[in-house]
């Protein structure tokens, strides 16, 4: 006796959905708090093609419009960095208009505010550093973190005080670069022309620097 082979088809329903343009969201690099040299920065999740600078407003705590701060888009990082003066003891209030800030799919921003205070001089520390010995000119000197990532620097082509003030309550090396070109960045030299790498040195011990403390520092260089 033979039977016929059932066949099974199920059949699905595939609805197609267009994808969705991703939203514009905008974020600071640093909130409530503000540090007198750290860039301040906001970032985008999409690609950011234009600003109006006319859209962007600043002012005190005395409520005393800011009128010189400069705005940088930086595409690689896909940021805008806001430069302003800035000091102690100071709240800055950083207003941004609606269709200030454009992205790559025509996406703007919604009405944005800031609040960033930066704090009085002494939660700060001091730094007074004195070369001796075998200095060079020019020459940088740099603080650094304990991973060597700078934090201040100061160039000179001629004997002075090293002076960093206003140091956040941290720990620093100092690093001392022989800037022999005088272009006030560090080099790495050249194998085929046969040029060294800039020198460096190093101070040989970590600094603790604390809130409201002179550190007097004097380092002796050798040949």
């Amino acid at each position: 006796m033979t039977h016929d082979r059932l066949k099974l088809i199920d059949t699905f329903t595939v609805k197609s959905r267009k994808v969705g343009i991703d939203s514009l969201t905008l974020k600071s690099n640093q909130q409530g708090s503000l540090s007198l040299y750290d860039p301040f920065y906001i970032e985008a999740t999409t690609p950011i093609v234009a600003i109006d600078s006319s859209q962007f407003s600043m002012m005190d705590k005395d409520s005393v419009p800011i009128v010189d701060f400069t705005l940088k888009l930086d595409s690689l990082e896909n940021k805008i960095q806001v430069d302003f003066k800035r000091e102690a003891d100071q709240t800055y209030k950083i207003n941004i208009l609606p269709d200030a800030i454009t992205d790559f799919f025509g996406e703007t921003n919604d009405t944005l505010n800031y609040s960033l205070s930066t704090k009085s001089l002494t939660d700060f520390g001091n730094l007074r550093l004195q070369l001796d010995g075998a200095v060079q000119y020019p020459i940088i000197v740099q603080l650094t973190d304990e991973k060597g990532q700078t934090k201040r620097e100061i160039a000179a082509e001629t004997a002075q005080e090293f002076v960093f003030n206003t140091l956040e309550p941290t720990t620093y090396m100092i690093r001392v670069i022989f800037d022999s070109n005088g272009n006030q960045k560090w080099d790495t030299g050249n194998y085929l022309k046969k040029i060294q790498p800039e020198r460096v040195s190093y101070y040989p011990d970590v600094i603790e620097m604390r809130a409201n403390w002179e550190f007097p520092v004097t380092f002796t260089l050798l040949e």
